[in-house]
């Protein structure tokens, strides 16, 4: 798969599609180009035979010498931002809910979108993390909303998401005091959904992939797409059993059906 892409690249490993943040030397800075880039790979991808979507980052190392995984939205372009705010807000709003709507198009796509953060990720893409299907972490990783500190709140959809996950006492408390958050503490409160050591983690976030991707791809979507109504408010019972209709229908429960019985 060819790109002209400037902040990601894109592989295809067997029917894994990775996109891979890859501006080190900014640390994956968060420009408007990034989020136009990952839109195009999601556009690429969802109509491609792969089963599952990775999301990685070639890391940057910080002055401090801290691996980042992602530093968040370019600050040093925010004085234009608060201008349109200020004298434009209706393009404004335009701009952010644009943005926004990628981490809505992420939790809605046909495929599961896993990412594997080995590094610091905070700010606007520990928000896109917050939307995709499975979040596998190294060991040394670590996680911040850290709007709060210059000002601002999280823009792209941090907020609903942590309160839906972890209630309003944790999620206040996280969002409102910025602090880092370890690759284990994730695995308690439910934001990571594996956590690997630093050495193997790029063998094993592989390893988890391929094996999701051996699952029944209309189950896989299934599950997600149930998931994602039941947390937008709609009634359990109509869409879990409309769900099961669906999936009982399709070939690949008829065919897994007749494999496990033959075996």
């Amino acid at each position: 798969m060819t790109s002209k892409f400037t902040k990601i690249k894109t592989e295809k490993i067997d029917s894994i599609g990775k996109i891979i943040l890859n501006s080190p030397e900014t640390l994956n800075i968060i420009e408007k180009e990034t989020f136009t880039e990952i839109n195009e790979a999601f556009s690429r991808f969802e109509s491609d035979d792969v089963k599952i979507i990775l999301i990685t980052a070639v890391c940057g190392i910080s002055k401090k010498g801290k691996k980042v995984f992602c530093a968040g939205v370019n600050l040093k372009k925010y004085n234009e931002k608060i201008e349109l705010a200020k004298t434009v807000p209706a393009r404004f709003k335009e701009e952010l809910k644009s943005a926004r709507s990628l981490l809505t198009r992420i939790e809605k796509l046909n495929k599961p979108v896993v990412i594997g953060i080995n590094g610091f990720i905070t700010g606007g893409f520990f928000e896109l993390a917050l939307a995709c299907d499975m979040v596998l972490v190294s060991e040394s990783a670590a996680m911040s909303l850290n709007e709060i500190n210059v000002g601002l709140i999280p823009g792209y959809g941090g907020i609903h998401r942590l309160l839906k996950l972890l209630g309003k006492n944790r999620a206040m408390e996280i969002i409102a005091t910025a602090r880092h958050i370890s690759a284990n503490e994730a695995l308690k409160l439910g934001i990571a959904s594996k956590v690997f050591k630093d050495r193997e983690f790029e063998l094993k976030i592989h390893e988890f992939c391929r094996e999701l991707a051996m699952k029944p791809s209309n189950s896989l979507y299934l599950v997600k797409n149930t998931m994602q109504k039941i947390l937008n408010g709609e009634d359990i019972e109509e869409v879990e059993i409309n769900s099961f209709l669906k999936a009982i229908c399709f070939e690949d429960a008829q065919k897994a059906i007749n494999n496990f019985l033959q075996s």
